[in-house]
């Protein structure tokens, strides 16, 4: 498969830099690798690597080696449940264990074969692993959910061409820097560290959270370049009014993992525009690796609500529900992607490592999408999001549009047919949110409710969990 990354262009140059100001170069980096391998030896057969995430040097280090080794990975977060980590050893099997020190001692029987800083790495004894396929690179969580037990497969080549797609998209060049500010089972933070990797940025590597003052006052202490976030990164800035002053370092703002608003990519967009910076939008699943669209910053304000064009080397198209073209400007369909980064299919137990590509480099999305006569992009919701009421078809994403497009409220809708539940999260914006619904949405003048709750449900990557609003909303 070769490397995932040539690191001998950048020498001595900062891959990693801790918060505590140190630095870990690129040749560094391939020392470590060089190291990890002599000490496995060569029993240790590219089995996969159960890695317990936390945004540590070490972890990452570790992480950086054992990929561009060629050993498949499967993330976890470092706040699943010991029990669920073990569940879910049991179901994959994986020849090794990478797990912060602390954690060590819940290992007890397993040899150590490697350290990283503050993580080491395990061997299992598992006296049979699972078949592998030789294309198999990284296992990454469906949802970036705790603790799932389905995974999408990517392979090798989604990798290198996810990570030269976000790079080329993003301009990122050797002079910049990232933070983390992604969890690493979160696709998107793993795709930004890969394409940092890939030209020869650094990454500022910190546990602290963007809402932590530490954050950024690392941020500006080490000069960040790249900043990234999902939309409920941005929605929690904006309430804070972070982005009211000027970071000097700041080139490039991205987004992805999610629909952001209007409001907010108007706010943004004009953030960017104002002090010299560039405010890019993204838009992919971990079936693609991460990315199908991105809406290049001079479009930010021009296309408001737009996720932009294919990516370069990628096709878009629209099917209708029988699985027919959709063509003609901003007409509705499932948005269909076909591209290199495509992921090889599912993993639902260790039986399917073995498995091969089973998309065949094309992706039904489950998004509802138009597309202009530019070969612009709007994502208007998803496919299973619809509910009937009074005999009509209502779509849950357009209620909540309507509710952040006309009242500036965000909102989290549910329901089953002819019962819909819209979540607000402050009682004086119930009756408002009500009125608005039953004046724009005549079918829901009867079983409509209006519900407070003090913050949406949300997984790692900051999606919203409406199916955790449906549990309350049925109670």
């Amino acid at each position: 498969m070769g490397k995932l990354w040539d690191f001998e262009p950048y020498g001595d140059e900062a891959a990693l830099i801790t918060d505590t100001g140190g630095a870990i170069t690129y040749r560094a980096l391939s020392a470590l690798a060089a190291e990890t391998e002599a000490a496995i030896g060569k029993d240790g057969g590219r089995k996969p690597v159960m890695f317990v995430c936390r945004n540590t040097p070490g972890a990452i280090a570790g992480y950086i080696s054992l990929i561009n080794l060629g050993y498949p990975v499967l993330p976890v977060s470092a706040d699943t449940r010991e029990e669920t980590r073990k569940a879910l050893m049991n179901l994959y099997r994986p020849g090794f264990l990478m797990v912060p020190k602390d954690m060590r001692p819940g290992y007890a029987a397993m040899k150590e074969e490697g350290e990283f800083r503050d993580y080491v790495l395990l061997r299992t004894n598992y006296g049979e692993t699972y078949p592998i396929h030789p294309e198999l690179g990284l296992l990454i969580p469906t949802s970036g959910s705790t603790g799932s037990a389905k995974y999408v497969r990517q392979s090798w080549e989604n990798l290198r061409f996810n990570a030269a797609a976000i790079a080329g998209c993003l301009g990122i060049a050797p002079t910049d820097k990232g933070i983390t500010c992604l969890p690493l089972q979160y696709t998107y933070g793993l795709s930004m560290l890969h394409a940092n990797l890939l030209r020869g940025a650094a990454t500022v590597v910190t546990e602290s959270g963007v809402m932590d003052p530490e954050f950024w006052d690392l941020f500006e202490a080490e000069g960040v370049t790249l900043f990234h976030g999902v939309p409920n990164t941005y929605e929690m800035l904006h309430r804070i009014g972070l982005f009211e002053d000027d970071f000097p370092s700041l080139r490039t703002l991205s987004q992805a993992g999610g629909k952001l608003s209007r409001e907010l990519q108007a706010y943004y967009a004009g953030y960017a525009e104002k002090s010299g910076k560039r405010f890019i939008i993204m838009y992919g699943q971990s079936e693609a690796t991460a990315a199908i669209t991105w809406l290049p910053p001079e479009d930010a304000l021009r296309k408001p609500g737009s996720v932009g064009i294919v990516i370069p080397g990628g096709k878009i198209s629209l099917i209708d529900a029988e699985g027919n073209p959709v063509t003609g400007e901003n007409k509705r369909g499932e948005l269909c992607y076909e591209g290199p980064n495509v992921a090889m299919g599912y993993a639902q137990q260790g039986e399917d490592l073995a498995k091969g590509d089973e998309m065949h480099g094309r992706l039904r999305t489950g998004d509802i999408a138009e597309i202009d006569g530019e070969g612009y992009v709007a994502v208007t919701g998803r496919l299973k999001r619809f509910i009937k009421m009074a005999g009509h078809r209502i779509s849950l994403d357009e209620v909540d549009s309507i509710i952040m497009d006309e009242l500036n409220i965000p909102s989290a809708s549910v329901g089953t047919d002819d019962h819909l539940a819209v979540f607000v999260t402050d009682e004086q914006y119930r009756e408002m949110v009500g009125a608005l619904i039953r004046e724009r949405i005549s079918a829901a003048q009867k079983g409509l409710r209006v519900l407070v709750i003090s913050e949406f449900p949300r997984n790692e990557g900051g999606k919203i969990l409406y199916a955790a609003l449906q549990e309350g909303a049925e109670k």
